[in-house]
């Protein structure tokens, strides 16, 4: 019995190690390409023959009164890929009727290549604002805080504002669709968490202790990835900051102890993603959905084209079970 658990257990370190071996040359690798790109546009600045970047991206026009939706997305200094990849999928606005706006958030890097690095793509697409918030996970609230803000001071009209994560792959068509037949007021909008009760254990790493959270549960809050705001609550959701004490998770924050704290209702839609990853990285897969968490920057541009594309069939690998296998698989060699 105990040879064969050896010859087993040899066996699978041996399949292990060939797995490794097979999957490291696709390991991910640092992509340089936008450093280089960048350096050529900042020498054209250096030069004088581009002008200086702007740091403060402009107001909205009369004060975003023609704006249907304001789509605010908080990213980080380096995810360049993120960026563009919704630039040219969901994110390109520039033709859509109702008006469109959409703005990245980023807040403050130390490494000062970094920042120029982002003073110059702002250069290109003039769609960065950059708050004055350190890039880490815990200021998270801070960053939303900081939309809230820049919203109410710039766009205060907007009808609507789309608070959405750089990894979120967005049915736009079908969002407008669904906001044109069914106006919104005195509501957030999304994948609403009903009875959520904060983490005690001493071993847990998102653990909430009574002193920072005195309730048993969390009000019904609508879940970070993507959540909608209806303009006429904006200005009041930003003032109860000022009045509601700051806490760790920005979406239980925001959407749910601000949120009450106004009286404002949360809704649920059953077509913003409550999972992670939850559907398999296929354009036709959101047909009939809106938000998709967690895709990389190709897969948002492949799913982009396959939702335009009607006929377009999933391919077998994105097949739920299949995806799952290879993410798992990627998971623990790349």
């Amino acid at each position: 019995m105990k040879k064969k658990i050896k010859v087993a257990t040899t066996r699978a370190l041996i399949a292990f190690i060939l797995i490794y071996m097979i999957c490291l040359p696709f390991r991910r690798k640092t992509d340089d390409g936008f450093q280089s790109h960048y350096r050529l546009v900042q020498s054209y600045i250096d030069s004088g023959l581009i002008p200086r970047p702007r740091t403060i991206s402009p107001s909205c026009i009369n004060n975003g009164e023609n704006v249907f939706l304001l789509i605010m997305v908080p990213s980080t200094a380096s995810n360049f890929a993120q960026r563009n990849a919704i630039r040219k999928t969901w994110g390109n606005v520039s033709n859509i009727r109702p008006i469109v706006k959409l703005k990245f958030v980023l807040g403050t890097t130390h490494t000062s290549q970094l920042q120029d690095f982002v003073l110059t793509e702002n250069l290109l697409y003039n769609d960065i604002i950059i708050e004055d918030v350190p890039e880490k996970y815990e200021h998270l609230t801070q960053k939303s805080i900081a939309i809230l803000r820049w919203t109410v001071s710039n766009c205060p009209r907007v009808r609507y504002l789309l608070k959405i994560d750089d990894d979120v792959f967005l049915n736009l068509p079908r969002l407008l669709k669904y906001l044109s037949k069914h106006a919104q007021t005195n509501t957030v909008l999304g994948c609403l968490v009903s009875h959520s009760s904060p983490f005690r254990s001493i071993f847990s790493k998102w653990r909430v202790s009574w002193d920072q959270y005195n309730e048993e549960e969390y009000p019904e809050y609508i879940s970070g990835p993507a959540y909608l705001i209806s303009g006429d609550v904006l200005y009041k959701l930003y003032q109860s900051t000022k009045h509601v004490p700051k806490f760790m998770f920005e979406d239980v924050y925001i959407t749910g102890l601000c949120r009450r704290h106004i009286g404002a209702l949360a809704k649920s839609h059953a077509e913003f993603s409550c999972g992670y990853r939850d559907k398999g990285p296929c354009g036709s897969n959101f047909l009939y959905e809106i938000t998709g968490h967690h895709y990389s920057p190709k897969e948002v541009q492949r799913m982009w084209s396959e939702l335009q594309n009607r006929w377009s069939d999933c391919r077998l690998v994105d097949s739920y079970f299949v995806y799952r296998v290879i993410d798992i698989f990627k998971w623990i060699f790349l």
